[in-house]
């Protein structure tokens, strides 16, 4: 049995007919022409023998060899009727007759036989002559008309549950991803393993792998494309930025870039640049929409090391507070005062003011004049808060004096008014605590020495001075100072013991173990310092300033075991009168222990834990990290609070953006129920709606929610779940106006990912993946290898998808299938007969040795046409049973 050709899908396959047709088409052509057979073979007639085996090659008459094709005729007589009964051999320069001529291997000719005076000598192929065609392909039966979704500005209608999903296989189960095999786990990827890169083989020939649907021959010419979706993380963050969706730029650039990204400085920067344009256009808007204050939402909650990005963040955040302070202390501004009707601030008259929210105004005045330092405000104004606070600080100085020194630290650097009224309260308060230390420590006894040599008694000290007897020097010849008079030998000797006893004893004063140990010594040296007569006015009274900070250092030390706030404040007040090594780190420890206390506060708590924050933020001398540490945590408990108010009088945007902001600052849980009821609030008040325009509206709601910083964690998952598929669906529907079918149908398939968005999306989805499977059929039917790579890429590119149709992915599984399964490489013509190939998947079939009459002549390949120029060849084949050549 011949063997079967074995064609490339690149060029369309040959067909064959029987020759009996032929011989019907031949005598209907000739009329009454004749044909005369010349063969060897007398049992049965050619067509008799093809009849019974089809795509035999036993071999016809030497002169005479026939086949049939699709019946495509050519004229090849060059119009000489009168030329009869000549030699029609290749060397004959007659060429009357017809040949029937395809892609076949043996060309057909008929010539007139019709007069008997002039019969056939001879009939020979002339295989130079014959012409092979290039094929017409078959066409590709049309797809059914698909009816678009009508896009009247609804939505595509909502699928029953219990309804057969129109682009979902019936047998398929209702809670099967429809573009999912039954028995598949839904979560994982139908499409390749490498959507994006298209070149794992997978399985070869595995109908269930849609990344290789069928088996691939070596070297076989099915080309190797690589899928555009999805796009890289730079495309995305590019296609945002180009059309000015700042927020998404942000939001995906936030979730998706890590330290290894490719191009990771380019996607940086494409994200400040987004941050930085969304800040200029919400500063441009009188009044923030919700839109603004997801952005500015975003920016805060970027986490890049950026000093571009830092500075943008500090400056919204600098211009949040100042715009909170000015919003909490405007309703407290004075106006003309009626006692009989205080008002609430909203209209003539001023709100009246407790002790809590005087001290609140102080503190909001005095950290906005830190921000803007030309534009102070006087608390005096605002209701008269800082009398209303300095009345409360003398209530509290017999009952809590860690909290009347705030309020007077409050006062004295932020009053105009009571400033100095303040600070000599607190200075008393400060004082009191250093007498009860100087009266713990008891008075100094005088040093037990040997008395002066009479007469030598300069020389004796000067001695004495050498060998660094400070203090005893000090102590025995401060009586002599004066005495000497105008000389000054004494004076001169005291001064310089004086001076080198109070360097040493600020040495160990200022040792880290000044408060652990040598404390009397140091004390001791500084009353000597004080006391004595003698010694320079200067020395003494750095003496005993030194010695009053280091008695307030120890006072400090002792309140910490029972008030860390009033330590604070007196470490704090030590460190002012002297700071040193030794009593800085001090005061840094205790800050330090008050900061980690607050920590430990309940929620229930959350006043006295706001008054520590309050306290360290505006106590001088508190190392900066703590101070600013505290000054945030303040302002996040403000922030609470104000969130609270806002959620209160429905302002739900507001009352996220603050609580956001809060948690950004410190998140102890306290703004969780007022993030919870905002969302749910936003969640009730927008539904999904029934219009394709209401998704912008959703859309600005879901970002609100879903960029909020410590949102609680099922409101988030619904925002973000939401906002991502609409994302997806707009991205989608851009790629579809843009023309780009293999995005849209990709998006529209994350669109659908969302539980929330399938049901509405999936019609649209179904029509644009069924364009697109149409797009590849009509690429697949024109046959050029380009046409063949987009289209192998379309049908990757639905099989990658999870919830376009089982049929639609099925027909492009079987797609590519063909294809592979056709692919081969394309038969080599050249002036040499070239051998078949078999494609080497099929199976091989026995074929039966032919009898000796059916070999004379071996089929041969089609020989590439000669050009006319070339004389015809003449081939000589070898009869393999006589041995003899034949001419043909």
């Amino acid at each position: 049995m011949a063997e079967k050709e074995n064609e490339s899908f690149f060029s369309p396959k040959a067909k064959k007919v029987m020759l009996t047709s032929s011989a019907a088409l031949l005598v209907a052509l000739a009329g009454t022409g004749t044909y005369y057979w010349q063969a060897n073979q007398t049992s049965e007639t050619a067509s008799s023998e093809l009849a019974k085996k089809p795509g035999n090659t036993s071999k016809a008459s030497k002169d005479i060899r026939l086949n049939t094709d699709d019946n495509q005729v050519k004229d090849d007589r060059n119009n000489k009727p009168d030329s009869k009964g000549e030699d029609l051999s290749p060397n004959s320069n007659n060429s009357d007759g017809f040949v029937l001529s395809d892609d076949t291997e043996n060309p057909v000719y008929l010539v007139d036989a019709s007069d008997p005076k002039n019969p056939i000598a001879q009939l020979i192929v002339d295989s130079d002559k014959v012409v092979i065609e290039t094929p017409i392909p078959p066409a590709i039966p049309t797809d059914p008309v698909i009816t678009p979704p009508v896009d009247d500005g609804t939505l595509p209608p909502v699928i029953d549950p219990g309804t057969d999903d129109p682009g979902t296989d019936p047998g398929t189960d209702p809670g099967t991803d429809p573009g999912t095999d039954p028995g598949t786990d839904p979560g994982t990827d139908p499409g390749t393993d490498n959507p994006g890169g298209g070149t794992d083989p997978g399985n070869p020939g595995d109908p269930d792998n849609p990344g290789d649907p069928g088996g691939e021959d070596p070297g076989s010419q099915f080309p190797d494309v690589a899928l555009v979706v999805p796009e890289s993380l730079y495309e995305r963050l590019d296609s945002y930025s180009g059309n000015d969706d700042f927020y998404n730029v942000m939001y995906y650039g936030q979730k998706e870039i890590k330290p290894d990204s490719e191009k990771y400085d380019d996607l940086i920067k494409m994200v400040v640049e987004a941050a930085a344009d969304a800040k200029t256009k919400a500063y441009q808007e009188q009044i923030m929409t919700s839109d603004s204050l997801s952005n500015l939402q975003m920016i805060t909650s970027l986490g890049f090391e950026n000093k571009d990005l830092k500075k943008l963040q500090d400056e919204i955040r600098a211009d949040l507070y100042s715009k909170f302070a000015e919003q909490e202390i405007a309703i407290y501004l004075s106006k003309p005062a009626d006692p009989e009707n205080p008002g609430d601030g909203n209209g003539d008259q001023p709100q009246t003011l407790d002790a809590e929210k005087a001290q609140q105004v102080i503190y909001y005045i005095g950290q906005y004049n830190d921000q803007h330092p030309k534009e102070d405000l006087n608390p005096n104004e605002y209701s008269e808060a800082d009398k209303v606070l300095m009345e409360a600080a003398h209530q509290e100085q017999a009952t809590n004096i860690a909290a009347a020194l705030n309020k007077y630290q409050m006062l004295a650097q932020y009053s105009p008014t009571y400033s100095q009224s303040a600070k000599d309260l607190k200075a008393g308060i400060v004082a009191s605590k250093v007498e009860q230390e100087r009266a713990e420590a008891g008075t100094r006894e005088p040093g037990q020495y040997e008395p002066l040599p009479a007469g030598h008694e300069l020389e004796a000290l000067k001695q004495l001075l050498d060998k660094k007897k400070y203090a005893q020097v000090v102590e025995q010849g401060g009586d002599y100072v004066g005495t000497d008079f105008p000389l000054g030998g004494f004076k001169l000797v005291v001064d310089k013991a004086s001076e080198a006893l109070l360097k040493e004893t600020d040495e160990l004063a200022s040792a880290q173990d000044a408060y652990t140990a040598n404390k009397q010594e140091i004390i001791n040296n500084y009353q000597i310092l004080t006391e004595e007569t003698g010694v320079s006015d200067d020395v003494d009274q750095k003496a005993a300033a030194h010695l009053d900070a280091y008695f307030l250092m120890h006072q400090a030390i002792k309140a910490a075991s029972n008030d860390l706030n009033e330590a604070v404040i007196l470490a704090s007040e030590s460190v002012q009168s002297w700071g040193n090594s030794a009593s800085t780190g001090k005061l840094n420890e205790i800050a330090g222990q008050l900061l980690s206390s607050a920590e430990k506060y309940k929620l229930a708590d959350m006043k006295k834990e706001e008054s520590v924050y309050e306290l360290l933020s505006t106590t001088p001398r508190v190392n900066e990290a703590d101070k600013a540490t505290a000054f945030n945590r303040k302002k996040a408990f403000a922030y609470s609070r104000k969130a609270a108010d806002l959620l209160s009088g429905k302002n739900y945007n507001d009352a996220i953006f603050y609580a956001s902001e809060s948690n950004q600052m410190y998140n102890k849980g306290q703004n969780e129920d007022t993030l919870r009821d905002a969302a749910r609030a936003l969640f009730a008040q927008h539904t999904s709606g029934d219009y394709y325009d209401r998704y912008n509206d959703l859309l600005k709601v879901y970002r609100m929610i879903a960029s909020a910083s410590g949102m609680p964690k099922n409101e988030a998952a619904m925002a973000i779940e939401r906002q991502e598929a609409i994302d997806n669906f707009q991205k989608g529907m851009r790629e579809k106006a843009d023309g780009d079918r293999e995005k849209t149908v990709y998006y529209l398939d994350k669109a659908a990912d969302s539980e929330w968005m399938s049901d509405k999306v999936n019609p649209e989805l179904q029509y644009q993946a069924q364009l697109l499977l149409n797009h590849a059929n009509d690429l697949k039917a024109n046959g050029n290898v380009d046409d063949l790579k987009i289209a192998v890429r379309y049908y990757k590119t639905l099989l990658v998808t999870k919830h376009v149709s089982k049929g639609t992915r099925d027909e492009a599984r079987d797609a590519i299938n063909e294809l592979k399964k056709n692919s081969a490489p394309a038969v080599k013509r050249d002036d040499a007969p070239q051998e078949k190939q078999q494609k080497h998947t099929e199976p091989q079939k026995e074929e039966t040795k032919p009898q000796a009459e059916d070999n004379e002549v071996q089929k041969e390949a089609p020989k590439a046409e000669t050009p006319q120029t070339e004389a015809p060849q003449t081939e000589t084949k070898q009869d393999e049973s006589t041995g003899t050549s034949e001419q043909l």
